[in-house]
């Protein structure tokens, strides 16, 4: 158990947890109000109505009106996350030295995989999905057990909005000056006890701690189970978990300063980072080296430190009351959090996404969208004016509305001089001014979302050269540019990630195996010792993964085939033809054979 000082401390965590997270509120109402706008809840705008408030769509309904609404802001993101899917992205991974070409192509297989076991191409759509509603999006790294595959291997995952804080001192695009960072977890009892539980004991202690939130997550629970069928609350309880029956853990991550050991190991030449308390260590091992060196007659390669002061993210993992669950020092070797995110634009310390820009043309649309119906429903549409005089003794008004919906209806009337006949009023009441403001919000919404006609693949007018359209399909698509670039930097931020938690967890050989044969088959073969000391980095290249781009490299190959340029298996080992591996195997096989009757003829 934990002395009165570590939970003081840990209480002190706590305020400043919440505090970080309460400064993001206007962040999160910001969000909440463009999810329900993306989402198609348009009229849910609140407002004061003789001393009452109310929603905009109950305010409607009391005026015996339909909320009617036209989500004209679907259709420009859809166009933009089909886009980022037409054009996969392909992450390459390069040593800094030409020699080392080799060793970044074993950690370009191993990256591919990594994303292909986290099924990125959904998540990243996903996670694109949220940048343009919100204006952020946040990943959380890590290396941990997989449950389909039972092994541990490079993992990232979506992080809420709503769940997630962060330093609001923050004002680095990168985040780079944040110094402290978190996330609001709930977690069942048995996950709770799977994943901080280590003997039976630690399990008695995790329900005993958890005991009394989960008897009063009944009574003080803020959102109740019944809130789930509904849009989810923006702002949640640091203390208090969502569903009743969880466990809220407040994960922080802190950047702290103190004295540590900088080592460099000359034998091995790395840098490290250790505990002061390890210097008797340190010492024991070059006074163990000196000994091997002497009796070798050879220079010993020994281990220089000095103690400096410096920043080192330190992980909590605590209860709402105070307690800890884990504490300690980033385990990676990047010595950081494992949160990967942007925020767009931050101007100002603040981030919006796309729809937030759309939603007043969205409002005017809809506002039109009600008086057009309005005005439709009040106008007269084909009443019959008969006058009194014309309706004869034996008839009556049912009998002439009957005759006048026949077909081929004869009606009988009375003719007197000057009398009116019977005749049908049709109004068209519409302003024409109104049709006009619906299409220009809606050319607003294009102008400002940046998706025009061209880029959505719309039939130009008529008349239009070739060069023109595709000259305004590339000008609309530089509008969204920003929003895509800004995305595919934050990707690039999780590859290398997920790319030094390879270089750090995969410790063993092993082979690992992609879909493709851009690299060679030694390239699937990770060795640990070959890539240690080798200095990455990574880049995203654009649009090398679509069918177009496979079938360009694929007639390039044919043609240097035909050339004789290259042999046959060179062109089956770089084809994406989907039987050249086949014919690559068949066509090696035959060649050890011959090879073999060679041998054997000698």
């Amino acid at each position: 158990m934990e002395n009165s000082e570590t939970v003081q401390r840990n209480l002190r965590l706590l305020e400043q947890a919440a505090a970080c997270y309460h400064a993001m509120a206007d962040f999160r109402k910001r969000r909440q109000r463009a999810v329900n706008f993306y989402r198609g809840r348009q009229w849910s705008d609140t407002l004061v109505v003789n001393g009452r408030t109310m929603t905009e769509e109950q305010y409607i309904q009391q005026q015996g009106r339909a909320p009617i609404k036209q989500n004209m802001i679907r259709p420009p993101l859809r166009n933009i996350i089909g886009q980022f899917r037409s054009n996969p992205s392909k992450p390459i991974v390069f040593a800094r030295n030409r020699s080392d070409q080799r060793c970044a192509e074993m950690m370009t297989v191993a990256l591919e995989s990594a994303l292909s076991m986290n099924d990125s191409l959904n998540r990243d759509a996903r996670a694109l999905e949220e940048f343009l509603v919100s204006g952020s999006a946040i990943y959380r790294t890590s290396f941990s057990l997989d449950g389909a595959r039972q092994r541990a291997i490079p993992k990232f995952r979506a992080v809420a909005a709503n769940r997630f804080f962060i330093d609001p001192d923050m004002e680095d695009v990168l985040g780079e000056d944040a110094a402290v960072v978190g996330e609001l977890l709930d977690l069942d009892v048995d996950e709770l006890v799977a994943t901080y539980a280590r003997c039976p004991a630690d399990e008695e202690r995790l329900r005993a701690l958890y005991a009394s939130q989960q008897s009063l997550n009944g009574t003080r629970g803020l959102y109740p189970a019944a809130m789930a069928k509904g849009p989810r609350p923006a702002d949640l309880s640091v203390l208090f978990p969502v569903v009743p029956g969880k466990c809220r853990v407040v994960e922080i991550w802190r950047k702290e300063c103190g004295w540590k050991l900088y080592c460099h190991d000359f034998l091995t030449g790395t840098f490290e980072l250790r505990p002061v308390a390890d210097l008797p260590a340190v010492e024991a091992l070059n006074a163990e080296r000196r000994r091997l060196a002497e009796r070798n007659g050879a220079e010993p390669a020994l281990v220089e430190c000095c103690q400096q002061y410096v920043p080192v993210w330190r992980c909590y993992h605590l209860t709402p009351d105070g307690h800890t669950l884990f504490e300690g020092d980033s385990p990676y070797a990047h010595g950081n959090h494992p949160f990967v995110f942007t925020f767009y634009p931050m101007v100002d310390g603040e981030c919006w996404g796309l729809v937030e820009d759309l939603i007043d043309q969205q409002k005017v649309i809809n506002r039109n969208m009600i008086l057009f119906d309005f005005i439709n429903s009040a106008s007269a549409k084909g009443v019959l004016l008969v006058p009194e005089e014309c309706i004869p003794d034996d008839y009556s008004l049912d009998d002439i509305a009957e005759e006048w919906a026949r077909y081929n209806g004869v009606i009988k009337i009375k003719a007197r001089a000057g009398a009116q006949i019977p005749q049908q009023i049709s109004s068209n009441a519409m302003h024409p001014g109104l049709g006009q403001m619906i299409e220009m919000q809606l050319r607003l919404m294009a102008d400002i979302g940046g998706v025009h006609d061209a880029v959505q693949g719309k039939a130009p007018a008529s008349g239009t050269p070739s060069s023109l359209y595709a000259q305004q399909s590339q000008n609309s698509s530089i509008n969204t540019l920003d929003y895509v670039a800004t995305f595919n930097h934050f990707l690039q931020l999780r590859d290398k990630r997920l790319l030094q938690l390879v270089a750090q967890y995969y410790t063993a050989r092993q082979y690992i195996s992609t879909v493709g044969t851009e690299f060679g088959e030694e390239a699937h073969f990770f060795d640990p010792e070959t890539i240690r000391n080798v200095d990455f980095e990574n880049a995203i290249v654009q649009g090398n993964n679509t069918p177009a781009f496979r079938a360009l490299v694929d007639d390039t190959l044919l043609e240097l085939l035909r050339a004789q340029l290259i042999p046959l298996d060179v062109f089956l080992e770089n084809s994406s033809l989907p039987f050249a591996d086949r014919i690559l195997q068949s066509v090696r096989s035959k060649n050890n054979s011959s090879t073999t009757n060679q041998e054997v003829t000698l």
